[in-house]
């Protein structure tokens, strides 16, 4: 133990088992990409492209809104929800802001009663027990953030 308190051995054990969740969560959250990819019958690259053709640009605000809503983030942060930068990037780059907006927009459709929305309400939850399915054959327990 250093005479600032810190135990170098323990505060390396800890990094170590915080680098492992992160790669944990970092695969779930390309697990997400592909079952969006899937859902919407799109080839994964094309969610991380440029392209903002209607289609393409909502199912990737839906991976962006499943993503931050089912996964957790290991280090501390205001609400443990996996950040925005985060997710962007494994979307082709995207800046945060347009992270929340694509969140935000996901959650008021959801959240609306609107007939038009039906079919991404279906979407949502298709591809939410889709990876409930996956983690209960994997014999882990679901993930969503508090």
């Amino acid at each position: 133990m250093q005479p600032n308190g810190h135990d170098p051995v323990r505060d390396a054990g800890q990094c170590a088992a915080l680098r492992r969740l992160r790669r944990v969560q970092l695969t779930e959250a390309r697990r997400i990409r592909q079952a969006i990819a899937d859902g919407y019958t799109l080839m994964p690259a094309l969610l991380t492209s440029p392209c903002r053709v209607a289609a393409r640009a909502e199912a990737r605000q839906v991976a962006m809104w499943l993503t931050r809503t089912r996964l957790t983030w290991p280090l501390p942060t205001r609400d443990r929800a996996f950040p925005c930068d985060r997710i962007g990037r494994l979307l082709g780059g995207r800046d945060h802001a347009t992270v929340l907006h694509g969140v935000a927009v996901i959650a008021a459709r959801l959240a609306s009663g609107r007939q038009e929305d039906a079919y991404l309400r279906h979407m949502v939850r298709a591809l939410g027990a889709t990876l409930d399915a996956t983690y209960e054959a994997e014999g882990r327990p679901h993930q969503r953030a508090a």
